[in-house]
């Protein structure tokens, strides 16, 4: 009995040693910016400098600083095709000196992802009335 509890408890071990490597190299680099502002992800403030955005799967993405400090995992919707994406870019809605990512768009498969709107963006939609002003759009090109 003991003998079959341990052959299963190395079991698992090795597959837990085998697959953490697999998970690790599913995760595709999309694209590297520069971003020049800090900016809000989800609940996460993120400062201005380079990132690394990576697809785990069709709607998680990784969103990390070059030097790895800091880190935010997201749920982004798909944004639907766009006839217009020639360019690799980040979208931000710019609320007061506030930014918000809202966007990722690839040229190479001209699909976007939309992140759900965060608590800056419904507490601006009711300090406007339910109107879709207050927000500026601003693009970052990615490298």
């Amino acid at each position: 009995m003991k003998r079959n509890v341990f052959g299963a408890l190395m079991t698992l071990i090795v597959a837990i040693a085998i697959a953490a490597p697999m998970v690790q190299a599913q995760s595709q680099t999309i694209m590297k910016a520069n971003v020049p502002f800090g900016f809000i992800v989800g609940s996460t403030y993120m400062p201005a400098g380079s990132y690394e955005v990576r697809a785990l799967g069709a709607r998680a993405t990784v969103i990390e600083t070059k030097d790895g400090h800091n880190r935010v995992l997201a749920m982004f919707n798909p944004a639907g095709p766009s006839k217009a994406v020639d360019e690799t870019k980040l979208v931000f809605q710019k609320y007061g000196d506030r930014y918000v990512l809202a966007q990722i768009w690839t040229s190479t498969s001209g699909q976007g992802l939309e992140a759900p709107k965060s608590a800056l963006e419904k507490e601006n939609k009711l300090a406007s009335n339910g109107t879709q002003g207050g927000g500026e759009t601003v693009i970052v090109a990615l490298r």
